[in-house]
């Protein structure tokens, strides 16, 4: 064989190896590209079923989001409020206000009055609800007055809402503006039951004085030292100055001292009596010692038993 042909075979061999060689490589790269597409195809397809529920959701959220904005109606942002610490009105200016000049604008206020929702802004970000305000008279000067539509009470703390801005709104959700309707009405109640055992307290307290005064009376009246009868000492009957303990006693007293004499004088009467008896026998005695005088004797005897004095020692005896 020419040599030249045997170069050529020589490159055909060559070319056959290298050809054996690039098509295994190929067939890993294809394999491997296969692969990765493969791979590819199968995240794809998750990151677009991902996608696919990030949309739903946040399509959701708009939704929710819209739905939660309608209930709240426009608002101002940031307003300088200045508060009545006295009756917890507030004044606004209109140029902080666009919200509500829009709302005044649409509403004919001669037949409806402007209402706000006030909302307090805290130093650390959160908002606290104060409550709804009604417009009072017409604005002056640019400066709108605001009335609360409810009791202010100590524990609402007035004198703290002037110490940061405030977010006014036009609108409320109406179940939102439910909750705070029923706690008003629970707190009137609990203010109307506050006040009736305030007046019961009273009433007891003005019932208890006039016991007091009724007891003093009658104490007057049964011991005396009644300081309004003090002066008229001589002008009315004693036991209505003394008291009637003491006229009682005294009156008692009397009797007694009245018994004590009646009963001395009963003592002699029958001690009289006693010794007239014995004189009377003395006398019997010595008629009957003298001849013929029975007769008289007992005439005398009669006579002495049917006097005042017999008959008195006789009542005393029994």
């Amino acid at each position: 064989m020419h040599w030249s042909g045997k170069v050529f075979m020589g490159f055909v061999v060559i070319g056959a190896a290298a050809a054996i060689a690039l098509s295994a490589r190929t067939h890993q790269i294809r394999r491997s590209w296969h692969m990765s597409l493969s791979k590819e195809r199968a995240d794809y397809e998750a990151g677009v079923d991902v996608l696919r529920k990030a949309r739903f959701f946040h399509e959701s959220a708009q939704v929710d989001l819209a739905n939660a904005k309608r209930g709240w109606g426009d608002y101002s942002d940031d307003v300088t409020v200045t508060v009545n610490v006295q009756n917890g009105n507030l004044q606004t200016r209109d140029q902080e206000t666009a919200a509500v000049l829009a709302a005044a604008a649409a509403v004919n206020q001669q037949q409806q009055p402007i209402m706000v929702h006030g909302f307090l802004k805290n130093a650390d970000g959160s908002v606290r609800f104060i409550g709804t305000f009604i417009q009072e008279g017409a604005a002056q000067g640019g400066v709108r007055t605001w009335k609360p539509t409810w009791k202010v009470r100590p524990a609402d703390s007035v004198a703290a809402w002037g110490s940061g801005k405030w977010r006014l709104r036009t609108l409320i959700p109406a179940h939102q503006k439910t909750r705070f309707v029923n706690l008003e009405v629970l707190l009137t109640q609990g203010d109307q039951t506050s006040d009736d055992k305030g007046l019961d307290a009273r009433i007891k307290g003005d019932v208890n004085l006039k016991a007091d005064e009724q007891l003093r009376l009658r104490f007057s009246e049964l011991m005396g030292e009644n300081d309004d009868l003090a002066g008229l000492k001589g002008k009315l009957p004693d036991y209505m100055i003394d008291g009637l303990v003491r006229a009682i006693a005294a009156a008692e007293e009397e009797r007694n001292q009245l018994i004590e004499t009646v009963d001395v004088l009963r003592r002699d009467l029958k001690s009289n009596h006693d010794r007239a008896n014995r004189l009377l026998k003395q006398n019997s005695d010595l008629e009957r010692s003298l001849p013929g005088s029975t007769t008289g004797a007992a005439a005398v005897t009669r006579n002495a038993s049917a006097s005042p004095a017999a008959r008195a020692a006789r009542t005393v005896q029994k």
